[in-house]
């Protein structure tokens, strides 16, 4: 079989789409993408790994966590401050990486004990060296997590669903964690919109190369399809929208571009002119050589019990 074609929308001159153009392209996209990943839940894709994930635990990928932490800490307050159940003697924070939202977790929910899981081994020990009295750390799959992990009245978790390939599996993977009468909080993107091609471009690509893995960006649209799934009741959906710094988001996505370019699907997809380009306006968005508009973000909330 040949190469498949490259994915390129760039111009000679170096343009990108227009954002309905982009907009129509990635609404096919995801209608195709919800096909796949809802269609069949519980069986495994046709990806190189079931839970790929696809930003790494290099030292530019703890950098971007810790930007991301900041820039996700209010609405991940309030949830927490809304729905988290009192007096509670242990917390779970699931796909915990370097510590950020384990601490905020342990802080919000004020949990005598908060424990975060986390598959990286780099990471575990970060978020060790920092950990405050209370906060401590397992190397665990979150998706298939062992019986060594006590259950617990509260398990938070925020953009995990997205980097697995059966999200419906994990939430009843999920489910022994949760205490009786505790909650699982939930909090996923369901959409990120921009005026500036750039930042509309990329979505548009990361969109893609999850979706090869099984994956879907805006999962935070559909938390309530996968949690009908899996035994729980719904205490609260919603989708919140605000807005954040187009240079906050264009600093994420460029420490992200950075790392997945050398993914392989990517190598063998995407245009690398396309991608060389991107990078340039993704940084000159950052130094505010471009000016960009903020970014529109939907973030998917769930409240299991």
């Amino acid at each position: 079989m040949g190469r498949p074609a490259r994915t390129t929308r760039a111009s000679r001159s170096g343009k990108f789409p227009s954002r309905l153009t982009a907009s129509r392209e990635a609404a096919k996209f995801r209608a195709l993408a919800t096909l796949l990943v809802v269609r069949q839940p519980g069986v495994r894709r046709n990806v190189t790994t079931q839970n790929h994930y696809t930003f790494g635990d290099s030292e530019r990928a703890a950098r971007r966590l810790a930007l991301l932490a900041r820039a996700y800490e209010a609405p991940s307050r309030r949830l927490l401050e809304r729905f988290a159940p009192t007096g509670l003697e242990l917390a779970l924070d699931l796909g915990a990486g370097p510590g950020h939202t384990t601490r905020l977790v342990h802080e919000v929910s004020r949990a005598r004990r908060t424990i975060g899981l986390e598959a990286s081994e780099r990471y575990i020990e970060q978020a060790r060296s920092t950990a405050p009295p209370g906060v401590e750390f397992m190397r665990e799959d979150v998706t298939a997590p062992s019986a060594a992990v006590p259950a617990a009245r509260l398990v938070f978790s925020r953009f995990l669903l997205t980097h697995v390939s059966d999200a419906a599996g994990a939430l009843r993977a999920l489910r022994p964690l949760l205490a009786k009468g505790g909650r699982l909080l939930l909090q996923e993107t369901a959409a990120l919109e921009s005026r500036h091609p750039a930042l509309a471009r990329y979505y548009e690509l990361v969109g893609e190369l999850q979706a090869h893995y099984g994956q879907l960006l805006y999962i935070g649209r559909m938390l309530e399809r996968f949690a009908e799934q899996a035994p729980y009741s719904v205490v609260h959906s919603t989708i919140e929208r605000f807005e954040q710094p187009a240079r906050t988001m264009a600093e994420l996505h460029l420490d992200n571009l950075r790392t997945w370019r050398t993914d392989p699907f990517a190598q063998r997809t995407f245009d690398p002119t396309e991608v060389v380009d991107l990078e340039a306006r993704l940084a000159a968005v950052v130094s505010g050589a471009e000016r960009a508009e903020p970014v529109t973000v939907a973030l998917g909330e769930l409240v299991l019990q």
